[in-house]
């Protein structure tokens, strides 16, 4: 996948408040996917799906980083995004988002990673293979890296990100506890595996309110809504992500849970509608807080 160039990019931050907690949504960029990203369908099943949801075909991932905020708290991070160690042409923007929101790289106390895949923890580090936040924690689940860190890869591609997460790892302190506790107060991890072995959300509860981050639970969710069947080309274990998907969309729907996913279209946040033999996707909707 190719990723529009950062210097063309305009910096896009989205606020929201859940209870007491402030959630900034920041956009890291998108991708340009073809085709052959998708399995269990058809080229011709994916340009309907596009055509019917007014989407551009072949599809265009986009990526969304999560900044909360809560008292009493350091800020935490959901993910890092690209970072720059991939070369100019397909960084992120995460820290000039940050930024310009008047948070600095130096404030954040925790970053928690839903998985290893490099769109969600490249930006972990610099180009020069330096800390991008120097006083942060991270948590990520265990059989996350076990999958990356204790097996050998046969795929070439998974053999050199297995060698960023050691890169990147190994510079930050790993929060201890287990994939079921609470990691901060007011947030749990949410296991969702299939698309990796230890694929995360966190369930982030505030006052009355909560917040489901979901991960790549839908990686293109104009498509992998309305069919969720429909697999995509990183999926570990693709019968388990399917599983895993319906699961948490129906629950979701059936609780009326607002999800925000990594690929969610920005500004992420959406309820959840069962809807023929897939679901729909219902935007939140925004109104101005002080």
């Amino acid at each position: 996948m190719n990723q529009v160039s950062n210097s063309h990019r305009q910096t896009a931050t989205f606020q929201w408040r859940i209870g007491e907690a402030k959630v900034t949504v920041i956009n890291d960029g998108h991708f340009q996917t073809t085709f052959n990203y998708f399995t269990h369908s058809s080229e011709n099943e994916i340009k309907e799906i596009l055509y019917g949801s007014f989407r551009p075909s072949p599809p265009i991932l986009t990526t969304n980083i999560f900044l909360i905020e809560m008292e009493d708290q350091s800020p935490i991070l959901i993910d890092t995004g690209m970072g720059t160690i991939a070369g100019p042409e397909i960084s992120g923007n995460l820290l000039h988002s940050l930024r310009s929101i008047e948070v600095s790289p130096e404030s954040i106390g925790t970053i928690l990673l839903t998985h290893l895949h490099g769109d969600h923890f490249y930006g972990l580090i610099d180009e020069k293979g330096n800390k991008s936040f120097p006083n942060a924690d991270i948590w990520v689940s265990e059989k996350e890296l076990s999958y990356w860190l204790d097996q050998n890869h046969s795929n070439v591609v998974d053999q050199q990100n297995a060698e960023l997460i050691k890169m990147a790892l190994k510079q930050y302190n790993k929060l201890k506890g287990t994939e079921e506790e609470e990691i901060i107060p007011g947030i749990n991890p949410y296991s969702l595996p299939g698309h990796t072995p230890g694929h995360t959300g966190f369930l982030l509860r505030s006052k009355n309110e909560q917040l489901l981050f979901c991960a790549d639970l839908l990686t293109i969710p104009s498509i992998q809504s309305a069919s969720p069947t429909i697999g995509f080309a990183t999926d570990v274990d693709y019968n388990l992500a399917v599983k895993t998907r319906i699961e948490t969309l129906t629950m979701a729907s059936e609780k009326r849970l607002l999800l925000a996913g990594a690929h969610f279209e920005f500004p992420s946040l959406h309820y959840v509608k069962i809807e023929n033999k897939g679901f729909r996707l219902i935007p939140k909707q925004f109104f101005n807080f002080n």
